[in-house]
């Protein structure tokens, strides 16, 4: 079993690391709190005529004396739910179909704002830890007023960066951005943005994969797997997001970038593979897709070393540790969200590959115990189990492992 007060000790050696490196504990914190105590407003989109138009909810923070700046946006295929985790403060809410498919509101596309029938946008004052569900957001046809608000753009990094060309050996990438995202979500927002970014210039006749890493981690994580990736057949796409943060924030903006990219290229299938907590983020994300029922199907979905069942060292860290990294509050064991998580049934159309390991003599892989990678409900559902002799990290560079992943691939294209 592996010993919980271990993975402790590697937490705040990394800690004491970071402040060694000239960032403070107070701060830390600080950025720690915004992300604990953000609010959830979230609502639904209704058509006059309900399609798979493309509709875009954007988010403005109200910055007094009729200004505003548009800092969020959520695409939807047709009508659906929306979620935008905020800070505190005020905020407006609008949306709109966009007809010509630019992004961008132009005068006279079908729109709403809520508030709309007082003629202007109500304010939304969003408090900590806050969830405020709106009434349903109706669109009926073009509006007859802007609302008077003077608009700024201030879109952050991580939507603009939604369907960007990089290479895996961008700066952005390095162990030092990637602990910044884990310990510094706020700065690595700021600097980063992270995002869902393709490898390779996009073409129709390739499959979408996405690889999603875990805790502390990059697109680096996957180079070995995505170098030897037959890229005649598939499009990789690396998900990069701050590992400290919720875990529902973060697949809430991989369903904002799906849209995104499903308005862009109008792919018809996906593959997700992920290894360790980007596994949980892949669950809940295929979760919400699947239940919005969204015209691009998961043909495919691979766990790697992933604690489905949660950890008992992120439990133990919540109770114990000065310094509690959000992301653990939903990676501890018996958390709401690995009790969401579990609760819901896997769609037993869509293929799920489970992939643990162990190392020798040990009931783990030395970071995820084997209960946690392969619950017996895990098991049940999948469609197959494969186990390595290996350790959590070094199992993603090992060659026993990219050839099964990519046998299972290349078998999913025939299946």
């Amino acid at each position: 079993m592996i010993n919980n007060s271990r993975i402790i000790l590697l937490f705040f050696s990394s800690a004491i690391l970071l402040l060694n490196s000239a960032c403070s504990l107070p701060e830390i914190n600080r950025q720690f709190e915004v992300v604990d105590t953000a609010a959830n407003i979230a609502g639904e989109v209704k058509l006059a005529s309900p399609d798979n138009q493309a509709v875009i909810v954007v988010l403005f923070k109200d910055e007094g004396s009729g200004r505003a700046s548009l800092i969020n946006q959520f695409p939807l295929t047709g009508e659906g739910e929306y979620s935008f985790h905020t800070p505190v403060g005020g905020y407006f809410i609008a949306a709109f179909v966009d007809s010509n498919g630019d992004g961008v509101y132009q005068e006279g596309e079908p729109a709403t704002y809520y508030g709309i029938d007082n003629n202007e946008p109500s304010s939304i004052n969003a408090s900590k830890n806050e969830v405020i569900n709106l009434s349903p957001l109706e669109i009926k046809g073009a509006l007859e007023t802007s609302g008077g608000y003077t608009v700024k753009y201030n879109l952050n990094k991580a939507i603009k960066n939604i369907g960007k060309l990089v290479s895996l050996d961008d700066p952005m990438f390095s162990d030092e951005f990637a602990s910044m995202g884990m310990w510094r979500p706020l700065d690595f927002i700021d600097q980063v943005g992270g995002g869902l970014f393709i490898l390779n210039e996009y073409q129709s006749n390739k499959i979408p994969i996405i690889f999603v890493h875990g805790i502390n981690g990059s697109g680096r994580n996957w180079s070995d797997a995505v170098n030897k990736l037959d890229n005649t057949l598939f499009q990789p796409f690396i998900l990069y997001y701050p590992s400290g943060a919720r875990l529902d924030m973060v697949s809430d903006y991989l369903v904002k970038a799906i849209n995104t990219l499903y308005s862009r290229y109008q792919f018809k299938e996906l593959y997700i593979v992920a290894h360790s907590m980007g596994g949980l983020v892949s669950r809940s994300f295929i979760m919400k897709h699947y239940q919005n029922k969204h015209p691009a199907k998961i043909e495919l979905f691979i766990t790697v070393n992933s604690p489905m069942r949660g950890m008992p060292s992120a439990k133990s860290g919540v109770a114990y540790s000065p310094i509690v990294v959000p992301a653990w509050r939903d990676v501890a064991s018996e958390s709401e969200f690995i009790k969401n998580l579990s609760a819901w049934h896997w769609p037993k159309e869509i293929p799920y590959h489970l992939v643990f390991s162990y190392e020798s003599g040990e009931g783990s892989d030395g970071v995820v115990p084997l209960e946690s990678q392969i619950p017996l409900k895990l098991q049940s559902e999948s469609t197959r189990i494969y186990g390595f002799n290996s350790s959590h990290a070094d199992l993603l560079h090992e060659d026993k492992f990219i050839t099964q992943l990519n046998k299972i691939l290349i078998e999913s294209l025939t299946n």
